[in-house]
């Protein structure tokens, strides 16, 4: 009968049990232990706290394996008070493991092999994805014409809104209620010159950044899809045209997952592009235009997305499975880009079970938004393609 191990929250490895609220392995248990009990303080994380915590190198920064620790639930008390009753500990993700033999140990070696396997291409990936995304220059920067036509937009949804008058609620905006009050009052001017000297808001940004990257900088995106693509261990050994097919026919799918986790990276930008959205259905409304139509697609895709609660890790990953998709037009060699695709989402299905052992519907979820992905790319290639030729 085959068994079942429970793996290590923090790297990944087996478990060896319940250790200070949270199920670890040894080498996790021990760190921890001599953490709290030397009141260990660690060097600053070099990598913006942003280190990937896996069993090959859970040694490597140790401000964020310890990080890692506090964020899932290992407890300092815990250290000093022991073991918890059994009744109070959560189900930990279990794996298929091979039943015992009497080459169980050749057999166990070989699963670590593949472990360590798996985990590289994971880091790999994880930093591909890391050194590709776009840079502070270029997220801080919103084109003047979107700018322009955000700020227009605004106004427009605020002027058309109910006339009531009176203070403005403690939770409203202030810069909103000025705008509101200048706009009822007729003074067109003033609303002019208060709008170009405010800071924008969060949904302005936000929506501004995508409509700059769809207008603006679409080619400088594909760019950096086509640098992530060849730091991916396997890539650069396919067929030469597979690689530009399979480049061709997963941009704009890897982009709109791209812009998708850059939108949703905290719980404020939730609020701000739920604003967008409503500032792109009132603009639509009035008038019809591609760029837009598309834009109100990314939001909307962004906001079902954010449910998945993915880390960036996964997310990368994710895109990596777009990638590596035999499906793609003028794929010669489907074998060996399916064989790729597969060691990734072996690599994702196992981090996923890791980061979320209590909900086992987080994977399938994921799979399932592929389809969408994919129509998204077939009905908008030739809109966007036309805009960038612009």
């Amino acid at each position: 009968m085959t068994g079942y191990t429970i793996l290590c929250r923090i790297c990944g490895d087996r478990a060896s049990g319940f250790h200070y609220g949270v199920h670890a392995c040894e080498g996790c248990k021990g760190f921890f232990r001599r953490s709290i009990q030397h009141n260990v303080k660690y060097r600053e994380c070099a990598k913006g706290d942003e280190c990937l915590v896996m069993r090959i190198n859970r040694n490597r920064c140790q401000y964020c394996r310890l990080k890692k620790c506090l964020s899932l639930g290992m407890s300092k008390d815990a250290v000093r008070l022991g073991r918890c009753p059994k009744k109070c500990k959560p189900k930990g993700t279990r794996v298929p493991t091979s039943p015992k033999s009497p080459t169980s140990s050749a057999s166990s070696k070989m699963e670590d092999d593949l472990q360590m396997k798996m985990e590289h291409l994971i880091l790999s990936i994880h930093d591909a994805q890391k050194k590709t995304v776009w840079d502070k220059s270029i997220t801080e920067k919103v084109s003047e014409r979107s700018t322009s036509w955000i700020s227009k937009s605004f106004s427009t949804i605020i002027s058309s809104e109910d006339q009531e008058t009176g203070s403005p609620d403690e939770k409203e905006n202030m810069i909103s209620y000025l705008e509101r009050t200048q706009i009822r009052s007729g003074s067109s001017e003033a609303t002019a010159d208060h709008r170009a000297k405010r800071k924008p808001e969060p949904s302005e940004v936000k929506l501004g950044f995508i409509l700059d990257i769809i207008e603006n900088n679409l080619t400088a995106s594909v760019t950096q899809i086509i640098s992530f693509a060849k730091l991916i261990p396997g890539f650069l050994t396919l067929d030469k045209d597979d690689q530009i097919n399979i480049l061709k026919g997963s941009s704009l799918e890897i982009l709109l997952v791209r812009l998708s986790q850059f939108s949703i990276m905290s719980s404020d930008h939730v609020a701000a592009l739920e604003r967008c959205q409503q500032i792109l259905q009132k603009s639509l409304e009035e008038k019809a235009d591609p760029i837009l139509e598309i834009t109100s697609e990314v939001v909307d895709f962004a906001l079902k997305f954010r449910t998945l609660n993915l880390s960036a890790c996964e997310v990368a990953l994710f895109t990596a499975i777009l990638l590596f998709s035999s499906d793609h037009s003028g794929v010669k060699y489907p074998r060996d880009v399916e064989t790729i695709q597969l060691s990734i989402i072996q690599a994702l299905q196992a981090r996923v079970s890791v980061n979320h052992p209590n909900d086992p519907s987080i994977f399938p979820r994921l799979m399932t938004k592929i389809p969408d992905i994919r129509q998204f790319s077939v009905l908008n290639s030739d809109k966007i393609l036309t805009t960038a030729q612009m």
